[in-house]
């Protein structure tokens, strides 16, 4: 049986490692590091919740279990891989790193595979429910790994940020289900942000067409929590990025083409975030609907 994680180190307090990090602290079970670029940030976050800070990544290296809540997977690997290929934090041999990032899964494997051969062990448990869930712990988990034992040794610390975990296959797997994912989110944005467009320009009240839809069999993650706040009532501030949801998109693409099989319906979202992301750059995605009802 593996022994109790009690240290654990996260690098990324962004929009969800924030929230994530505070309810890993929250737990009490672990005595916790947090590292950001924005060295200010981690030591703001840490006095708020009880942790500590450290301004260099290496500083990390008595960690148990070290997550990962970043923008990229190629930020994931510049962050724990040197340009030579060696780890830059010389943790403990079997330290469990975790990405928790919307990241690529060729990417993540290929991580994975650098931080194996240097003794450590990689699994992938990227996340869904936004930050609403993030604050609430209850977020949804997508959980690849290679090592059974790297899995159990991370699940409690995982636990503590979330209300379910799903069990996905090998390293990677996590990620790929994560993408496909929201993928399907946005392709449930796009359709009703034109299903909006559409029916405001034939007299119907965008706030009835939210109600009908949410009640309807157009019900979705998107008519019930994006659209009601973030653009019938006009906050714009659902906490998701437009360049890190058309990432999403563009990575499920890219996992539709290594199965081998055509994706229309893939293709046409990617297109369409796309061409808002040009327009508006780094907005709350919902900015692209006042983008394509100009348009």
């Amino acid at each position: 049986m593996n022994e109790r994680v009690t240290r654990v180190g996260f690098i990324g307090l962004g929009t969800m490692g924030d929230p994530m990090s505070s309810n890993i602290a929250a737990s009490e079970h672990f005595d916790l590091a947090l590292f950001d670029v924005d060295h200010a940030r981690a030591r703001t976050l840490a006095d708020r919740i009880g942790a500590v800070a450290v301004d260099d990544i290496a500083e990390l290296s008595d960690r148990e279990v070290i997550v990962t809540m970043l923008p990229t997977s190629a930020i994931v690997h510049r962050a724990l891989i040197d340009d030579s290929g060696r780890p830059r934090i010389p943790a403990r041999p079997g330290t469990v790193f975790v990405d928790m990032s919307s990241s690529d899964p060729t990417e993540t494997v290929e991580t994975g595979e650098a931080l194996s051969r240097a003794g450590y062990a990689m699994v992938d448990a990227p996340v869904s429910g936004a930050r609403e869930r993030a604050v609430q712990g209850t977020l949804s988990i997508m959980l690849g790994a290679d090592d059974e034992g790297a899995a159990e040794r991370a699940i409690p610390v995982i636990e503590a940020m979330s209300s379910r975990i799903f069990r996905t296959g090998r390293l990677g797997t996590g990620h790929a289900m994560k993408a496909l994912n929201n993928f399907v989110a946005a392709a449930a944005f796009t359709a009703s942000a034109e299903a909006l467009v559409a029916g405001g320009r034939f007299g119907l009240d965008p706030a009835v067409m939210v109600e009908v839809l949410d009640a309807s069999t157009g019900q979705s993650f998107v008519t019930t929590h994006v659209l009601p706040d973030h653009i019938v009532e006009g906050r714009y501030a659902s906490g998701f990025a437009l360049p890190l949801f058309t990432k999403d998109v563009r990575i499920a693409q890219r996992v539709q083409r290594a199965a081998g099989h055509d994706a229309p319906v893939c293709d046409a979202v990617a297109a369409t975030m796309g061409d808002a992301l040009d327009a508006l750059g780094d907005v709350d995605h919902t900015r692209a609907l006042d983008f394509w009802r100009d348009r």
